[in-house]
């Protein structure tokens, strides 16, 4: 059985190197699909062509997608008619373009549709290899965090799926919509979603350019207001339904592995 984990790239480059050391000596291919443009529609630095030094011992598993043919671009786009969306339905459909390349798949190979901040967990990995989870189309049910290792929600984050190649083949949909499978058989401990993992003005650029621009306000990218939120582990969008929990990192008995190596400046 082979794995391979595909997501869609933009600038998260320690989370990078993190699940490509993590996940190396289980997976066979890692399909990383980056995008000439941000969703809404400006132009961006291919972050992984300008750092592909850092990478080079991957070289051999790694299939780089680039995506230069979004529909949408800067300034033709309309905010207000799902063009933003469109374009991240583009860049993470654009996936099937490296899952195509590889000719050697089969039936029981497994596939990891994802965005680059979703980690999949190593231990559930290898037992999915070693046949002690059978997988068909499945979520790999992740803990999700904001900022960092101590600031973690009580809510689940379900949009990692995992899915046979057999399924993959017989269900001939688009990978946007097997991001979005609703009412898929959970995997449980399937990883961590670290999300928002960089300083006040990577999210600020992260709100400016993702799909969500009715959040694209001064309210949520103040910087001030940013750096507040980090400190004091609020939800980057003021929401009451979104119950953190505030964590030392000893009273967590679910931490990405190996976190002290590769995330040790993401925790108190």
């Amino acid at each position: 059985m082979k794995i391979i984990d595909c997501f869609i790239f933009y600038n998260e480059l320690d989370l990078l190197t993190y699940r490509l050391n993590l996940l190396n000596d289980i997976v066979d291919y890692f399909v990383i699909v980056e995008a000439t443009r941000t969703f809404v529609g400006k132009e961006k630095p291919l972050f992984f062509n300008e750092n592909k030094h850092l990478f080079e011992i991957f070289n051999s598993k790694i299939i780089h997608i680039i995506v230069d043919d979004f529909p949408y671009k800067y300034s033709n786009i309309n905010i207000n008619k799902d063009d933003v969306w469109k374009n991240e339905y583009f860049q993470r459909n654009a996936i099937s373009r490296g899952i195509n390349s590889i000719k050697d798949l089969s039936q029981n190979d497994v596939i990891i549709i994802s965005d680059s901040d979703e980690i999949p967990d190593p231990r559930t990995l290898y037992e999915i290899k070693r046949g002690n989870i059978v997988v068909s189309n499945n979520t790999l049910e992740m803990d999700l965090y904001y900022y960092n290792l101590n600031t973690r929600f009580e809510r689940k984050w379900p949009l990692c799926k995992i899915i046979s190649y057999e399924k993959y083949n017989e269900l001939n949909i688009n990978c946007n919509d097997i991001r979005i499978g609703n009412n898929w058989s959970k995997i449980l401990n399937g990883g961590w979603h670290l999300s928002y993992f960089g300083d006040k003005f990577f999210i600020q650029n992260k709100i400016q350019n993702f799909s969500h621009q009715e959040l694209n306000n001064s309210n949520y990218t103040d910087l001030e207001k940013i750096q507040s939120r980090i400190n004091n582990s609020n939800d980057a969008f003021d929401r009451n339904d979104m119950i953190i929990d505030k964590l030392k990192i000893e009273d967590n008995t679910y931490l990405p592995v190996d976190y002290n190596i590769f995330l040790n400046k993401y925790y108190s």
